[in-house]
């Protein structure tokens, strides 16, 4: 279960990384559920990645899938079945760089970040989860 003890320690492991790969950039950490935990803005990042981070952490956490994977339930612009201009949420993104968070079968959480492209955001999440879990 994601708790502020853990997303701390996913936040300062973030840190850690995005400052080896000299980015500065926002990292966001919500429940299975998809509520906030926990959220950090770098120095230098700009203001709207905290918002985008959170958004990749709840679409990732929602859909127990990486955010960048949700586009597969429909393009929001098209109408019919699936996503669409009906029901997308102010939330819902399909931008990459949200990672659902496992303990073996179980999703205990998510994280978002959101600062350099897409493809880094998502191996500083990667990153991130691997980092805590192999200590």
């Amino acid at each position: 279960m994601m708790n502020l003890e853990l997303a701390k320690k996913l936040l300062q492991k973030g840190i850690e990384i995005a400052q080896e790969m000299e980015t500065t950039c926002s990292i966001a950490l919500v429940d299975e559920n998809g509520w906030l935990v926990a959220l950090h803005r770098m120095k230098g990042a700009p203001s709207p990645t905290a918002e985008i981070a959170r958004d990749k952490a709840w679409t990732a956490a929602v859909f127990r899938r990486p955010s960048s994977e949700v586009a597969a339930y429909g393009d929001p612009k098209a109408s019919g079945s699936g996503l669409n201009t009906q029901n997308w949420n102010d939330r819902l993104t399909t931008i990459a760089g949200g990672i659902p968070i496992w303990d073996g079968d179980l999703m205990i959480g998510a994280i978002g970040a959101c600062g350099a492209t897409p493809e880094e955001d998502v191996s500083l999440c990667q990153k991130i989860i691997e980092g805590v879990r192999s200590k």
